[in-house]
Formats: C-alpha cells, sequence, structure tokens
C-alpha cells in the first residue's frame, strides 16, 4: 500500500517537473531593452534644466550666451540678422541680469523676452531669435526618414525625440497611429515629413502655435478655423506670407486679387 502511494507520489512529481520544462521551453524570453542614447535634441532639452548663474551688468546677448554655454556644455546658435529685424543688435544691446541657480530655461527667458526674442531646438544646437522664426526653422528643419512597416505612432515618437520638436497624436485616433508604414525620405522639411507619414495613417496635422497635432482630416480642418488657433499678426507680418531669401526674409509676391499689404513705418525693415 505505501509503495503504491510512492510510486504515484513519484509519477506526479515528474509529470510536474515535465510540464514545468516544457512550459519554460515555450514561455518567450524576456528582451533585454537596453536604454537608448538620448539624441542631441534631448541632451539639450536635459540642459535646460541644468542649473545656472548669470551676472552680467552692460553686456550683449551675445556675450550673456557665452556664459550660458560655459555653464552648460551645449551649442547655441544666434540669429542675429532676425532680431535685427525686431530692432534687437545682439552684439550691441546692453541687458542686465543676475540671477542665482536658475534653470537655464528661466535664465534664456528672462533674458529674450523683454527682447521679444525666444529660443528653440533646431538640430544639435539651441537657437536663439524671433517667436516666429523659431517655430519657422524648427518645422522646416531637414530630416530623414528611413521606415519599413514601422507603426506611425512609434515613428513619430523617434522623430520627436531626434528633433526636439512637438509633435502629438490625438488620443482619439490611437487606432490609425498603430498604422504600419514604409518611407523613405532624405533631407526634408520636418513639418512636410510629418505631412506625408499622417497621410499614410489617413490623418494630417495642424499647426498649434510650436505644435504639430495630427488628428483627422476633418478635426485638422475644423482647427485651422478657430479665431484663437490663428496666429496673431507680426508687427512685420507673418513668417506663412514671406519666404526666406540670402539676404533674409521677403515678402511672397501678392496673390492676383489679394490686397497690398501697407508699406512699414519709417526706420522698419524694407524690402528688396
Amino acid at each position: 500500500m505505501h509503495s503504491l502511494s510512492f510510486r504515484h507520489g513519484l509519477a506526479v512529481i515528474t509529470l510536474g517537473i515535465a510540464l514545468s520544462l516544457c512550459g519554460s521551453a515555450a514561455a518567450p524570453v524576456p528582451q533585454d531593452d537596453k536604454p537608448k542614447s538620448d539624441t542631441p535634441a534631448e541632451k539639450i532639452k536635459k540642459a535646460l534644466n541644468n542649473l545656472v548663474d548669470i551676472d552680467i551688468n552692460g553686456q550683449s546677448i551675445q556675450q550673456a550666451v557665452a556664459k550660458f554655454k560655459e555653464q552648460v556644455k551645449i551649442d547655441f546658435e544666434l540669429d542675429k540678422n532676425s532680431a535685427v529685424q525686431c530692432g534687437v543688435d545682439m552684439d550691441n544691446t546692453a541687458m542686465t541680469l543676475k540671477l542665482k541657480k536658475v534653470k537655464l530655461r528661466v535664465a534664456l527667458k528672462k533674458l529674450l523676452g523683454p527682447q521679444n526674442l525666444t529660443y528653440a531646438i533646431v538640430g544639435d544646437s539651441l537657437l536663439i531669435t524671433t517667436q516666429e522664426m523659431a517655430v519657422y526653422r524648427q518645422l522646416k528643419q531637414p530630416v530623414s526618414v528611413d521606415l519599413d512597416r514601422v507603426q506611425f505612432g512609434t515613428a513619430l515618437k523617434q522623430l520627436a525625440r531626434d528633433t526636439g520638436a512637438n509633435l502629438v497624436v490625438d488620443p482619439k485616433v490611437h487606432k490609425e497611429a498603430q498604422t504600419a508604414i514604409t518611407l523613405q525620405l532624405d533631407d526634408v522639411p520636418l513639418e512636410a515629413a510629418v505631412r506625408m507619414m499622417a497621410e499614410f495613417a489617413g490623418l494630417k496635422p495642424a499647426r498649434m502655435g510650436n505644435v504639430l497635432f495630427i488628428t483627422t482630416k476633418a478635426n485638422a480642418k475644423e482647427l485651422r478655423t478657430e479665431p484663437e488657433l490663428v496666429p496673431a499678426p507680426q508687427p512685420f507680418g507673418g513668417l506663412e506670407d514671406k519666404m526666406i531669401a540670402p539676404g533674409g526674409v521677403v515678402p511672397v509676391p501678392a496673390k492676383p486679387g489679394a490686397t497690398t499689404p501697407a508699406p512699414p513705418a519709417a526706420g522698419g525693415p524694407q524690402a528688396p
């Protein structure tokens, strides 16, 4: 009687071990997800949260930025031509600012805000320029795309990591965001790349300030008509009716039937 029970127990244990081994063999092996290294844009984003000290008295914006660069070890680009069009000389405009242990982004806002200037991540540097040019340069920066059946949402997230741009997918289009797309592009403007990628998923981007919001085509069309989302008139005209030329920003020729804008006031920038 005891011998039978022992043999029965041994058989149960053996069967259990066999099933356990089979289960182990069938179970997927966890992937070793190594953390991705930061892109140049992500390094700049982190640097914007670094604490800095600044003490300038009668120095220029260029000199102040040079001090920031020394402290945070990132590259800055000064868009002096656009600043001049707003009446700011980055080389000679005297600034006064004294701050201790504040985030770089806060220091930059306090330094640049009164001059109607701002900053934007473009490529591997932090661009100092006007409000409208910051959006223009960031969304027009050249990018390359090489996708082979990659989900749209995943591809867009990587593009945001690479550029530092604000690319947001509407949560309501979760299904469309899972569309696998195959696309190769070389050196095209970021905004154009996003538009083409979105087209593959049946979506459309709508620009909201410095954000590209990707949503349904109907919603994107509606967003473009909302008054609060339409860019406010700029002192010298928005970039929507300007183009970039070797000498700077110049007006685009007026469309047939369009009203000719009034010339700038005396002392303002003159069109070539």
